[in-house]
């Protein structure tokens, strides 16, 4: 049985969040060892859960026993994906920075004249 303090304590534990999508208090222990063992994956549910229709019925199904190795499968993966995506971004911004110093460090009169010499020299 649960008593008032560790379901109090429990509650904080978990967090404002994740507390308002647990309706019965009979399940923190269970909802607290989840959090323990995979905390990346329920930050990411708790995200989840809150966008859907029905977030308490839909963040208990998917931690439920059964349900606990294809939950995180898919967690897992839309990490995997954001963290994809945050890299290819980091990648892109580098591109345009990089792009961006090669443009303010080309000297367009010099350029023009390199080109010219080259033009007389070599007739290209």
């Amino acid at each position: 049985m649960l008593d008032n303090k560790r379901i109090s304590v429990m509650r904080v534990r978990l967090g404002v969040r994740a507390s308002r999508l647990i309706k019965d208090d009979k399940f923190l222990p269970m909802f607290r060892n989840r959090q323990i063992k995979y905390q990346r994956e329920f930050e990411e549910s708790v995200k989840i859960a809150e966008k859907k229709r029905n977030p308490e019925h839909f963040f208990a199904s998917i931690w439920a026993c059964k349900n606990i190795e294809k939950t995180l499968k898919l967690i897992r993966s839309v990490i995997y994906r954001a963290i994809e995506k945050v890299r290819e971004l980091q990648e892109s911004i580098k591109r345009i920075k990089t792009e961006q110093d090669i443009q303010a460090n080309i000297n367009p009169i010099g350029l023009a004249q390199f080109a010219k010499m080259k033009h007389d020299l070599f007739g290209l």
